[in-house]
């Protein structure tokens, strides 16, 4: 038995607040914005960067968590909500875009994920693979696409960081060294860099969890691109209300 409280940083969550489904957010306040798409809904957490909600969509239980930015937070939330009992994990977020053939704005959702070495080498070495349950995939990527959403699959890239290791420098070691940190990916056709997936994919196949993720590419790389704030909302929500409906019309 663990010497740990299941909920020692997601204060109050417990079993039967996590629900069918778990959407995972980086930002607190992407929390605010997805609970829009529930009924009854109810703040069970608030402490550090953690904010989650629970509430209802079409009746059936689903709850909201926020992760913060990177690894470490996202192992956090990760393992005190399977401890506390989700059952399904989706992570709804951004992306930059790494492939020339992605627009701002366009979904990419990835089956898989390579990763810079860190913290999760505390579990497994660098060959155990970090991928997404393909049923949860599906059901997803197929709901979208009957939307007629522009989506696109394949391997994505979680780091460690934000500057270096996804080839932007800030007056360090000059933008040339940099920039070949993002070719040598680009030429392994990665199709997206982020900061969290590889996490939830790899700690959900040890715990044996259904896992998945939906992104919204909120910038280019080859011409650096930003989606504008307002419509980023707007996409977001947008893809959360189709990963939410996929997956909850699923259960029988």
């Amino acid at each position: 038995m663990s010497m740990y409280k299941p909920n020692h940083h997601l204060k109050g969550f417990s079993k039967q607040h996590a629900g069918e489904l778990t959407i995972l957010v980086g930002d607190p306040a992407r929390v605010t914005l997805f609970t829009e798409l529930l009924t009854n809904p109810q703040t069970i957490v608030n402490n550090r960067e953690f904010v989650g909600v629970s509430g209802l969509f079409s009746g059936k239980p689903v709850s909201i968590m926020s992760t913060g930015i990177g690894s470490g937070s996202t192992e956090i939330a990760v393992i005190e909500l399977i401890a506390c009992g989700a059952k399904r994990l989706v992570r709804v977020g951004g992306c930059g875009a790494w492939q020339d053939h992605v627009h701002p704005g366009d979904i990419i959702m990835n089956n898989a994920m390579a990763r810079t070495s860190g913290m999760l080498n505390s579990y497994v070495p660098d060959s155990y693979p970090a991928a997404a349950c393909p049923i949860l995939f599906n059901t997803i990527y197929q709901t979208l696409i009957s939307q007629g959403r522009t989506v696109h699959s394949g391997i994505g890239l979680t780091t460690e960081g934000f500057y270096q290791s996804q080839g932007r420098d800030l007056n360090l070691f000059g933008q040339q060294e940099a920039q070949q940190q993002l070719e040598y990916w680009k030429m392994r056709r990665i199709l997206n860099a982020e900061m969290e997936t590889a996490v939830i994919y790899l700690l959900a196949s040890l715990y044996g969890i259904p896992a998945a993720n939906c992104l919204v590419a909120h910038v280019t790389r080859k011409d650096n691109a930003w989606v504008a704030d307002l419509d980023y909302q707007t996409l977001h929500k947008a893809a959360a209300k189709a990963v939410i409906e996929s997956i909850i019309n699923s259960i029988e």
